[in-house]
C-alpha cells in the first residue's frame, strides 16, 4: 500500500511501503521467546505445586 503526497513543489511523491527488516524480526522472535518461557515456567510450576507431598510418603510406608 503506497501513499502519495503533495510536495511543497506541487509534485506528487509516493512513499515507499515499509518492508520488514531484521531488527523487527529480531523483536518478534524475542518476544515470542519470553511469552513461551513464562508460559512454559508457569505450567512447570502448577504441575509441581499439584503434586501432593504426603501421597508419595503414604505410598512408601505402605509397601512392604
Amino acid at each position: 500500500m503506497t501513499g502519495q503526497f503533495q510536495s511543497a513543489g506541487g509534485e506528487t511523491v509516493s512513499k515507499a511501503p515499509r518492508l520488514l527488516d531484521a531488527r523487527w524480526a529480531l523483536r518478534r522472535a524475542l518476544l515470542g521467546i519470553l511469552i513461551l518461557t513464562v508460559g512454559i515456567g508457569a505450567m512447570a510450576w502448577l504441575t509441581h505445586a499439584s503434586i501432593d507431598p504426603t501421597l508419595e510418603a503414604v505410598a512408601a510406608q505402605s509397601t512392604p
